[in-house]
C-alpha cells in the first residue's frame, strides 16, 4: 500500500529529476557534471518508479543521497567562484529532506 509519505517522496524525486534534466539541456556544464547529473536523474526516476515497499524507500534514499553529493559539490564550486547559487542550495536542502523522510519511513514500525 502506498502512503501519502511515499507519494510525497516519489513526487519529490520526480521533480528533482525533472529540474536536473531541464538544467542539463539548458546549461553549459563540464563533462563530469553532466555525467553526475545524468546519474542523479536515472537513480531518482528509477527509484520513483519502483513499486511501494521497503526496497523502494531505500532506493529513494540512495537517489536523494547521490543527489545530495552532486548538488553539494556544485554548490561549493559556486560559492568558491564568489556567487552563491540559491537553486543549488535549495536542491541540497531538498535532498536532505528526501533522505530524512525516506529514513523515517524506512525505520517506522509496520503494523
Amino acid at each position: 500500500m502506498q502512503t501519502t509519505t511515499h507519494r510525497v517522496l516519489r513526487a519529490g524525486a520526480l521533480v528533482t529529476a525533472a529540474v536536473t534534466a531541464m538544467l542539463l539541456v539548458v546549461g553549459d556544464h563540464p563533462v563530469e557534471f553532466v555525467i553526475a547529473d545524468i546519474l542523479v536523474v536515472v537513480l531518482l526516476v528509477a527509484a520513483a518508479l519502483l513499486p511501494a515497499g521497503r526496497g523502494a524507500v531505500m532506493a529513494l534514499a540512495i537517489g536523494f543521497g547521490v543527489g545530495l553529493g552532486v548538488f553539494t559539490v556544485a554548490f561549493a564550486a559556486s560559492v568558491d567562484d564568489g556567487a552563491i547559487s540559491w537553486p543549488l542550495f535549495s536542491a541540497v536542502l531538498g535532498c536532505l529532506a528526501g533522505i530524512a523522510l525516506a529514513v523515517k519511513v524506512g525505520v517506522a514500525p509496520r503494523n
